[in-house]
């Protein structure tokens, strides 16, 4: 079985909005785009979500987002958060 792995382009208005609100050096906010994964000869397919970790002195913060929404999920608690909350998440973590 042969698998066919395409890279997805991380949204550039959610990292945009990213270094627009977060605009702060005590945060290490990396991105990492997404895949999409196929079975070839199957009608299966798998796609990888985006991942924004965020990194403080003391804290880290991962968040999955799926292409096409305005949602971030958080692992940690499971929680489907707007990407505006989890902005208003980040700043508060910069305070700290």
């Amino acid at each position: 079985m042969k698998i066919t792995i395409q890279n997805l382009e991380f949204p550039s208005e959610l990292k945009n909005k990213l270094k627009i609100k977060v605009n702060n050096n005590k945060l290490k906010i990396d991105c990492m785009p997404g895949h999409i994964i196929n079975l070839d000869k199957t009608n299966l397919s798998v796609t990888e979500p985006h991942r924004i970790i965020v990194t403080s002195e003391n804290k880290t913060l991962i968040a999955l987002v799926y292409e096409n929404t305005n949602k971030v999920y958080l692992p940690y608690n499971g929680a489907i958060i707007s990407f505006t909350k989890y902005i208003n998440i980040l700043n508060s973590m910069i305070r700290k």
